[in-house]
């Protein structure tokens, strides 16, 4: 049992939604996130009644605009927004005709258009019979009705026993890609490496997209409608993504939730730049995680997105395959990513004394600097060095890696100074 009283009672209110599947178009899925979490309750809650009234009896969009309305009563709002919140759950609906959701569709010719499209086109009270008649948007019907292909079924209880908009859109994408889903990769297979099923790459750009993080303006005024929020991974990774494991990790736990998921940050634009990416690996009951089932810690074994199989190929590849298999390979600017990456474990002098070391080696072989990549990711990448004091990776750098890992490739770089002066804090730049 939860020791926290806050817990306790979410229990409470978890036993009071039933669960049930429903689905929505990927059009839907796809779609940045507009609608706060009481507003994507009830869209919840209106496409299970669509489910009821039209999908299980096998039906199309109605000609009839009055085969529309839903009729809800006050048990219907305390279900959407709680009981003590039906006041407010009533706002909400009144108020929801007044959002779009941005939408794609294909047209019979095969081009995709994009556009918006209302949830609730139409709401009233009535007062004599103490009811609330809501009628959905025929445009949106399509995308809950009659799916045949492109959907994403999820459980509705689970969904609305979430308590965030991050996390019901994180609990979506992974319903989404937490079947068989097996992400497909140029760059990868370029390398020989195939991404394990339930393993997906997301951008940070298509990420912000998809959460809605970023500035909106007017396209004909130019005027902002929507301030960027959470401007850098750091900031996603705090305020979205852990807080949305935590939560569908503890309803998983608690037997709410089918899903839960890790995550990493993905490639850097060189080392010490931006987060281009986050890599998230989708867990459920009927694929669970490896090992020990809690979110990923430090000091646990690091999480791989490629298949195992594929990584003990590319192991065994010569050192110039797994050169010529690096991304950084052929790239300009790998002098700054080499200066980057000394930085990250040596002092000022001592990236200097190695840079003008590989910038004379690399006036006889072009691929020097990648060499230096490809030797100092490969020590990045061991447990022992990631766990390891900050001393212990300078040393690790310039007695190991620098001076006899480069051996494969047919060169080195004695150290300037060694153990003992770096120790008492002297080295061979001093006079």
């Amino acid at each position: 049992m939860p020791k926290l009283k806050e817990e306790i009672f979410q229990l409470i209110d978890l036993a009071k939604i039933n669960h049930e599947n429903v689905s929505w178009s990927n059009a839907i899925i796809n779609s940045p996130i507009a609608y706060n979490l009481l507003e994507r309750r009830a869209m919840y809650f209106l496409t299970a009644e669509v489910k009821h009234k039209f999908t299980e009896k096998g039906l199309g969009v109605p000609e009839n605009w009055k085969e529309l309305y839903f009729y809800l009563k006050d048990s219907d709002l305390g279900i959407i927004g709680g009981k003590k919140n039906v006041p407010r759950t009533y706002e909400v609906l009144s108020s929801l005709g007044q959002k779009f959701v941005p939408i794609s569709k294909k047209l019979p010719d095969g081009r995709t258009i994009e556009g918006k499209a209302h949830w609730v086109d139409t709401f009233f009270y009535n007062k004599q019979e103490d009811r609330y008649e809501v009628r959905i948007s025929p445009e949106i019907m399509p995308f809950l009705i009659n799916l045949t292909k492109d959907f994403t079924p999820f459980d509705i209880g689970t969904a609305m026993k979430l308590r965030s908009k991050y996390s019901q859109k994180m609990y979506e994408v992974c319903c989404k890609y937490g079947g068989n889903f097996r992400y497909s990769s140029p760059i990868a297979k370029s390398q020989g490496l195939t991404f394990k099923k339930r393993v997906v790459p997301i951008s940070l750009d298509e990420f912000r997209r998809l959460f809605n993080l970023d500035e909106i303006k007017d396209e004909r005024t130019g005027k902002i409608q929507k301030s960027m929020s959470f401007k850098n991974y750091n900031s996603i990774k705090c305020n979205i993504l852990e807080q949305a494991q935590k939560e569908l990790f503890w309803m998983y736990e608690n037997h709410a939730s089918e899903f839960w998921f890790d995550f990493q940050p993905g490639p850097r634009a060189g080392r010490g730049g931006k987060v281009q990416s986050v890599i998230i690996y989708i867990y459920s009951k009927s694929h669970p995680k490896a090992g020990e089932q809690r979110p990923w810690q430090r000091g646990d074994i690091p999480l791989d997105p490629y298949e195992s199989t594929d990584k003990e190929r590319i192991e065994r590849k010569t050192p110039a395959q797994k050169l010529h298999s690096n991304v950084w390979y052929g790239l300009e600017h790998q002098e700054v990513i080499v200066f980057n990456m000394l930085s990250r474990y040596l002092t000022k002098k001592e990236v200097n004394y190695y840079m003008l070391k590989i910038y004379e080696q690399s006036k006889r072989f072009k691929d020097s600097y990648t060499q230096v990549i490809q030797v100092l990711q490969e020590k990045e990448n061991q447990k022992k060095f990631m766990e390891g004091t900050k001393q212990y990776k300078r040393n690790n750098i310039m007695d190991y890696v620098l001076l006899k890992n480069l051996r494969d490739y047919g060169w080195s770089i004695q150290p300037p100074s060694t153990r003992k002066e770096r120790k008492r804090g002297s080295d061979l730049f001093e006079t």
